[in-house]
């Protein structure tokens, strides 16, 4: 299924595969959204997101940061050497995600029994199941580290960003077809889980058999075992809770909005947050890129590599996502009508959080080189602030300003955390980019598709026909001036940089 060599073949390679991958993925996601949004209304979609939102958060808690900790611990073992640790970092990692995953199942089962009234709308037997698929969830998130970690480049596109969401999409579409409510679409949603989990164990462990020989742990001391296991847990548990933290960051305000407001507000403002989420798969593809490359140069000490890495990557996250959020912004209310009636009254909401993903995009890979480096403590801190004040300013914002005050609130905390993490890796790290390629990206990017996409609304409106025709001469233009700037931009350096 999919393809485990894991020659070098770059920092470009890579990042380009889980772009496509990740790319497809996130068109799949919204066009799932229209069509709940269109099948169930903004009500129906409203219900269904929030249920989203609690698997998710359900999913990543469960995962106790296992998967972070083996990307990190897997590189670093590569890149001394050490491929025979590999199986027993898999034991390390997998023994305590299981047990939380049998308490995630116990607790939900009890909470059922002991408080029904809480899931009138669910079936008890659907939450059971739910929970334990968030489990599920969570194995498919490790043992895709393991792969990740091995340097299988196509196995985690392929599967997490490409299969599952075909099959959700297919499973959806025929729960639609079906004439199904929001139980069902849901139960749709879910399956896929178990088949993508099993294809993923099976690349999983072709890798380990190739790199370390097999799957049984090398013998070795008692105490370099404990040593291990310490080092990886003191690591992992911290980037673990603050993983939770990270996954209540992206849902709480979407959950909030439906405490606050209504679930009809709450769908229309989670279409709005998928909708600027979308451009976060060119972050995606970057940190699944960049992780086991800045893993390896921190961990032989090469600060510079570090360096060098995080100003080319950077400079090309720039380069490709400040356009889409300029567009998004530009044309929200076109983009949000497609996802039915109703929808494109959050197209204020829209703008204001592309901007602040923009904004949070030109950092580069700030997040990846401090976990890369060993800084899950930092991070911890930074993403427990953050959430403290993003639930704060939206206890205050969302009564006055309802889905536009939960915008303003997400885009004052997530600049608020892009500047301390900055801070933290160029000036206590030491990690700070190399070359004024990001500079030309963000000036090339405003000029061309901010100046041009604005004259174009302006003289011809928005609407979905307008918005094709300024993709495709905007986009030209700006692909013909990148072709000729590509030295100053970085990107000959990029394709050229191998890990």
């Amino acid at each position: 299924m999919a393809d485990t060599k894991t020659e070098p073949r770059g920092i470009a390679w890579a990042g380009a595969v889980n772009l496509v991958g990740g790319g497809i993925g996130s068109v799949i996601g919204l066009l799932l959204a229209a069509i709940v949004g269109h099948h169930l209304g903004t009500v129906g979609a409203g219900t269904y997101f929030l249920v989203v939102a609690v698997f998710m958060i359900v999913s990543s808690i469960a995962e106790l940061g296992a998967d972070t900790g083996l990307v990190r611990y897997v590189s670093a073992a590569r890149a001394r050497g050490r491929e025979v640790d590999v199986p027993r970092l898999a034991r390390i990692a997998l023994g305590p995600v299981l047990v939380s995953g049998v308490l995630v199942v116990v607790l939900a089962a009890g909470a059922v029994k002991t408080y029904p009234h809480l899931f009138e709308s669910l079936p008890g037997s659907f939450v059971v199941v739910a929970a334990a698929t968030a489990v599920l969830s969570s194995l498919l998130a490790v043992v895709l580290a393991i792969v990740r970690g091995l340097g299988g480049v196509l196995a985690y596109p392929l599967l997490q960003s490409i299969g599952l969401p075909v099959l959700r999409l297919v499973g959806v579409g025929l729960a639609v077809v079906a004439g199904w409510g929001v139980v069902g679409i849901l139960g749709a949603w879910l399956a896929p889980v178990a088949i993508v989990l099993a294809a993923a164990i099976a690349v999983a462990v072709r890798l380990t058999v190739r790199h370390a020989g097999g799957l049984v742990p090398a013998p070795a001391r008692d105490a370099d075992r404990r040593r291990l296991s310490a080092e990886f847990w003191a690591f992992s548990a911290t980037r673990g809770v603050s993983a939770a933290v990270e996954i209540l960051l992206e849902w709480m305000d979407v959950l909030l909005v439906g405490a606050l407001t209504s679930p009809e507000q709450a769908g229309i403002y989670a279409v709005v947050t998928r909708c600027a989420r979308a451009g976060e798969v060119i972050q995606s593809a970057a940190r699944v890129a960049v992780g086991p490359q800045v893993s390896a140069a921190l961990a032989r000490g090469d600060l510079e590599e570090a360096r060098e890495i995080y100003g080319l990557v950077t400079a090309a996250m720039i380069w490709l996502a400040w356009p889409f959020f300029l567009l998004l912004a530009i044309f929200g209310d076109a983009v949000l009508a497609l996802f039915g009636p109703g929808f494109d009254d959050g197209a204020i909401s829209l703008a204001v959080l592309c901007v602040a993903m923009g904004l949070a995009t030109a950092a580069g890979t700030v997040q990846t080189i401090l976990l890369m480096g060993g800084r899950s403590s930092w991070q911890l801190a930074d993403k427990s602030l953050a959430l403290m004040l993003n639930i704060a300013l939206d206890l205050v914002l969302i009564p006055l300003w309802g889905i536009e005050g939960a915008a303003v609130a997400w885009a004052i905390t997530i600049v608020a955390d892009t500047i301390v993490v900055v801070w933290q890796v160029q000036r206590l790290m030491g990690v700070r980019p190399q070359g004024r390629q990001m500079l030309v990206a963000a000036g090339l990017s405003v000029t061309v598709v901010g100046v041009l996409g604005a004259a174009v609304r302006m003289l011809l409106g928005s609407s979905l026909p307008v918005l094709g025709g300024a993709l495709i001469g905007i986009g030209g233009v700006y692909l013909a001036i990148s072709w000729v700037m590509r030295r100053q931009l970085g990107l000959l350096a990029l394709v050229a940089h191998r890990g």
